[in-house]
């Protein structure tokens, strides 16, 4: 069941338009260079390169950014308990580590640049108005995605759409989450004609 929920999301991934990425890359590219000539003359170190303990891409900064977009994108979560709360997460979190992992270095590369953007965060909080993430109430970051959405700048657009669907994408492929999306999982005797 983990092999096909992944596969699903990579689906997702994948029907994310090129385009999207290529634009997030394209305007971002000039303002990280901008903020990283910033950040050494204000003494800012860089943000750390390795991945996050157990993950392959995902980095702290980009946990702790999907971590708090994801209840603010997904509605279900209002009903959740905590516990449960946080298990969606963190499969959230292991889906978007296996998408990510398995995309192609040059949407790896795009998707990084938004990501080390979001990191930076004097230039969050100019761009989202977000000063760190785990401390935004859901209000907070839902304005965020408005604000990007509904901006003139398609780069901005672009990077709002990249964040949605793929944290959307690596959500709804939890069987969990399928009641509330309304779909009633794979038919038994066509899943297990297709995986036995």
């Amino acid at each position: 069941m983990i092999l096909e929920s992944n596969t699903v999301a990579q689906r997702g991934a994948q029907g994310l338009a090129r385009r999207d990425f290529l634009k997030v890359g394209a305007g971002f590219t000039l303002v990280l260079s901008v903020a990283g000539t910033l950040g050494v003359l204000s003494g800012c170190g860089e943000t750390a390169k390795s991945a996050a303990k157990s993950f392959v891409f995902l980095q702290d900064g980009d946990l702790q950014l999907f971590g708090a977009l994801t209840p603010a994108v997904i509605i279900d979560f209002t009903t959740l308990d905590g516990t449960e709360r946080a298990a969606r997460v963190s499969a959230v979190l292991r889906n978007l580590d296996n998408t990510f992992s398995t995309m192609d270095l040059a949407a790896r590369q795009e998707l990084r640049k938004l990501l080390d953007l979001l990191a930076i965060a004097p230039l969050r909080y100019l761009l989202t108005g977000v000063g760190a993430w785990n401390e935004a109430s859901i209000e907070t970051l839902q304005a965020f995605l408005t604000r990007w959405r509904a901006s003139r700048f398609e780069t901005l657009n672009a990077g709002v759409n990249v964040l949605v669907k793929l944290i959307s994408a690596s959500y709804y492929v939890i069987p969990a989450s399928w009641p509330a999306a309304g779909y009633p999982g794979p038919l038994a005797r066509m899943y297990q004609a297709v995986n036995s």
